[in-house]
């Protein structure tokens, strides 16, 4: 009698993505939208891609005439001009569908209430959506993603529950800089950061121990996932853990 084999392929491991970024940073962005298109591609895992949010805020230029162009120019290498850029972004982004309007971004806020907000919707499992509309609403409309009543109605808007709004609510009078322990989290996250070694954003750290620095195309992530999913028998040492 015939016997057919069967063969089975082992069973992809959980995986999990720490991703440092920046609402402020349209790489963040795109790389938000990017990485989602490769999970696309991974098949056979054990449990759902669990994907950390790490608030890093950059740095801001004091108060120019034109906040949105001299936030953006100081992080431009030489010879890149903000209209190149813009365009640039806007290409970029037509493929992922972001629509990109810088003409309507008027300021660039201090990002530290929305950390905040995404640390507490990570514990209803809807930071994803908060992340997502944050982009949107910065990068797409314009929208002041520093004042607290925005980030509110953003929250709101996602299904974040009651109480969530509510603790978020709770943060210092007066200027509004926040010293509540959410607000002491994020910051201690920043500074854990930073003392890695980490100086701008994006940045992807997949499964403790592969790094993709800086912005990537989809390909990159495809090939970082295959890296930690389907590793070779010989592998470096991991660097320091985001988490």
């Amino acid at each position: 009698m015939a016997t057919s084999l069967t063969v089975v392929a082992p069973r992809a491991p959980a995986l999990v993505l720490d991703l440092v970024a920046d609402f402020t940073c349209p790489w963040s962005f795109l790389g938000t939208r990017r990485i989602a298109r490769a999970l696309l591609a991974v098949q056979g895992l054990a449990s759902p891609p669990v994907i950390r949010w790490h608030g890093f805020r950059l740095p801001r230029v004091a108060a120019p005439a034109s906040p949105w162009r001299e936030h953006l120019a100081q992080r431009l290498p030489a010879g890149i001009t903000v209209d190149l850029a813009e365009r640039s972004l806007e290409e970029a982004g037509e493929t992922l569908d972001i629509r990109f309007d810088f003409a309507r971004i008027t300021t660039v806020p201090d990002t530290l209430h929305a950390h905040r907000l995404v640390l507490l919707a990570s514990g209803e499992g809807l930071h994803a959506a908060v992340i997502d509309a944050l982009f949107r609403a910065y990068f797409e409309q314009g929208r002041d993603i520093g004042d607290l009543q925005e980030l509110r109605s953003i929250g709101a808007a996602q299904g974040l529950s009651p109480a969530a709004l509510e603790d978020f609510a709770r943060v210092s009078a007066g200027s509004g800089s926040g010293t509540d322990l959410v607000s002491d989290t994020v910051v201690a996250e920043e500074l854990r950061l930073r003392s890695l070694g980490v100086q701008n954003v994006p940045n992807l750290l997949l499964n403790g121990h592969v790094l993709v620095p800086g912005p990537a195309e989809v390909d990159t992530y495809v090939q970082a996932l295959d890296q930690v999913l389907f590793p070779a028998a010989d592998t470096a040492e991991a660097p320091p853990r985001l988490h």
